[in-house]
């Protein structure tokens, strides 16, 4: 038993050190502080199966957002919905595509709809520079999408954003998660 536990704590330490070296290279990235005037356009695509408590609060907060209304669009995909998802997120201002294919169901197929649909994959034309995934219970930023237009403006090709809790101190779990929203960001 002892081995198992030393070999346990190797592995501890060297995530350990793993996520230190990470963290340390952060720190001297290079940072984008010039901002770009308000050019791209951007499909906002939220994935949403029985979300009616929380999807209202998120497509509010994206038709806030301190950006050009007319350079995006918040698409909710309602994929196989028994609740008031898909009224509450087409009252808030989103464009609403229903799902009831109980075959082919999961975020994953979600998303691969919407991409499709809006021509994003198989090299199809579109009209966007870029879609951004957001969860139903996510919040975002008001500058979201104006950094998302500089980062892209300076070349960037796939960006992960900043993820974190609302609630990092309501059980052990939520606590858990947090610590590693923190340390993978």
């Amino acid at each position: 038993m002892p081995i198992v536990i030393k070999y346990v704590q190797y592995l501890i330490f060297w995530f350990g050190v793993y996520y230190l070296v990470i963290s340390l290279a952060g720190l001297f990235t290079k940072r984008c502080r010039r901002r770009h005037p308000p050019r791209m356009r951007f499909a906002i695509i939220v994935p949403a199966h029985n979300e009616e408590k929380v999807i209202g609060k998120l497509v509010k907060n994206l038709v806030c957002l301190d950006y050009p209304r007319q350079l995006y669009d918040i698409y909710v995909v309602a994929d196989r919905c028994t609740d008031r998802t898909a009224e509450v997120a087409r009252k808030g201002g989103a464009v609403v595509w229903e799902r009831f294919d109980h075959r082919s169901c999961g975020k994953g197929r979600v998303l691969e709809y919407a991409l499709s649909r809006l021509g994003f994959t198989r090299g199809q034309a579109h009209s966007y520079d870029a879609a951004v995934v957001f969860d139903a219970d996510n919040l975002v930023s008001s500058n979201f999408l104006q950094v998302m237009n500089n980062r892209l403006l300076e070349g960037e090709k796939v960006i992960q954003s900043f993820i974190d809790s609302k609630n990092p101190n309501d059980s052990w779990v939520t606590s858990s998660f947090s610590i590693t929203f923190w340390l993978n960001n």
